[in-house]
């Protein structure tokens, strides 16, 4: 089992997937893993999807922190280790990214010659090109500036803590211009980084990745309405040109993931910032489960001997698909640990208000506006996000209104099961959280906080099995 495993996500495309991964870990999803130490690299440092991802993760741990570990709950199970970085997970770049490019690279002093020889590299729309927003499709451009993290003393540190238990996995898109350029020049440097006292052990880390391939397109005109610098019809070109590139020189992984989506709808355009804040998609669900399936299979992995895996599903009977599409393993690996949330958070939001009277509230009168409510809206949110229909393939796993009179039905294509109980619907679930064990839920919590979102979980838990037949 991997002690600490190391998630290095590149640009907004990791970033969502990292989301993803939070929000499997919160489930209850098994990891082979002690913990997750996340470490984002994108110089879009606003990009909306990389705060809303830190946010989340900084929930995530707040609720881990919380419980005990001790008992039979899988949720928020395994530890999202956050390192010493001035920007919390995001790993800080070298020089001065807030400036055009021909700046960075100080291309006003360069000899006629050099100058010369960037023309030829780089366009004048490059050379002008600001990278505080991203490299905006142009890894020529994040391929100059990447190269550069290596030397940051917090990228050392993460070297010099790397043990020979630990597990390294990247996470990039391969049709953009961060991604693409960051996943070679990052497995590059971590063979060849110098200089650390634990340089031999990653030159041999086993190392796992996802490449992401095109799973939407972008308007041609921005939200601004401007013409964008970025054109979807180069998304294939640009992926062609990358496979390429990593068929002959990306042989130093032990395991390659890739994943993509012919079915790709256009997305609002936003170059960069607090705005570029991109719905959750199922391609980034199953680009998480990559992280999963590495964590098992790393002990059996061979060094240098590369493995390339695919995600598929069992059936495609129309854009949307449900647990019931997946394959036997797929499902038996989320179906049941997600429902279990996503019921609980469907209580949170429905029936909360209503339930404050019952004895088992009894015990949380002084705990309102708590970490676990705030996470369970932001659970729905990501599921609500995968199943619109402007995505393209979406999830479409549970139907998330408010059914007070079909409280189990929520689960697609999947039948509800009789209990012995004259009581159902939410009523049947309070008196689910009034029978709770108070032992299990004070072996599963250290404070009141951690108890509450212990004893909702554990409920919830016994309902799935008892009243959702998966």
């Amino acid at each position: 089992m991997i002690n600490n495993l190391y998630v290095f996500a590149i640009g907004g495309t990791g970033a969502r997937v990292l989301r993803s991964l939070t929000m499997l870990l919160a489930a209850g999803v098994e990891m082979k893993a002690n913990r997750i130490v996340p470490i984002i690299i994108d110089p879009d440092e606003g990009c909306g999807s990389t705060s809303e991802t830190v946010t989340l993760m900084n929930l995530y741990q707040d609720i881990y922190s919380a419980l005990s570990h001790t008992g039979s709950l899988e949720a928020f199970n395994t530890e999202i280790k956050k390192l010493p970085f001035p920007n919390d997970y995001v790993l800080p770049l070298c020089g001065n990214i807030k400036t055009p490019f021909e700046d960075y690279i100080d291309y006003a002093n360069m000899s006629k010659e050099n100058q010369a020889l960037m023309n030829m590299l780089f366009s004048e729309e490059n050379l002008q090109t600001r990278m505080d927003k991203g490299f905006l499709g142009n890894p020529n451009i994040g391929s100059v500036v990447l190269n550069q993290f290596s030397k940051s003393e917090e990228f050392k540190k993460f070297a010099t803590e790397f043990s020979e238990k630990d597990g390294i996995f990247i996470i990039s898109s391969i049709f953009g211009g961060t991604g693409a350029s960051g996943f070679p020049l990052l497995l590059k440097n971590i063979r060849t980084i110098g200089d650390v006292a634990n340089a031999a052990l990653l030159k041999t880390a086993k190392i796992g990745a996802v490449s992401v391939m095109p799973y939407f397109n972008l308007d041609d005109i921005t939200v601004d309405g401007k013409d964008s610098v970025i054109k979807s019809d180069t998304f294939m070109q640009k992926t062609k040109a990358a496979l390429s590139y990593y068929e002959k020189n990306m042989g130093q992984l032990e395991v390659l993931y890739y994943i993509g989506d012919d079915d790709r709808k256009a997305q609002s355009n936003v170059e960069g910032g607090a705005r570029q804040q991109n719905k959750a998609h199922f391609v980034e669900l199953a680009s998480a489960l990559a992280v999963f399936d590495y964590a098992e299979s790393w002990e059996k992995l061979v060094s240098k001997k590369c493995l390339y895996k695919e995600f598929g599903i069992e059936s495609k009977k129309s854009d949307k698909i449900t647990f019931t599409d997946l394959c036997k393993k797929t499902y038996s690996q989320i179906a049941e640990r997600m429902t279990e949330l996503a019921l609980a958070s469907k209580f949170m939001r429905d029936a909360l208000d209503d339930s404050t009277s019952q004895t088992w509230y009894g015990n949380y009168t002084n705990v309102s506006q708590n970490d676990f409510d705030s996470f369970t809206q932001k659970y729905l949110d990501w599921l609500d996000e995968m199943s619109e229909i402007d995505r393209g393939t979406t999830f479409v796993p549970f139907s998330l209104d408010d059914t007070p009179n079909d409280v189990f039905g929520f689960v697609n294509n999947v039948k509800t099961k009789r209990v012995a109980s004259l009581k159902s619907n939410w009523d049947l679930a309070n008196d689910r959280l009034n029978d709770v064990s108070p032992s299990a839920v004070t072996k599963a919590a250290k404070d009141t906080e951690g108890r509450f979102a212990a004893h909702v979980m554990l409920a919830m838990k016994r309902l799935v099995k008892e009243k959702i037949n998966l």
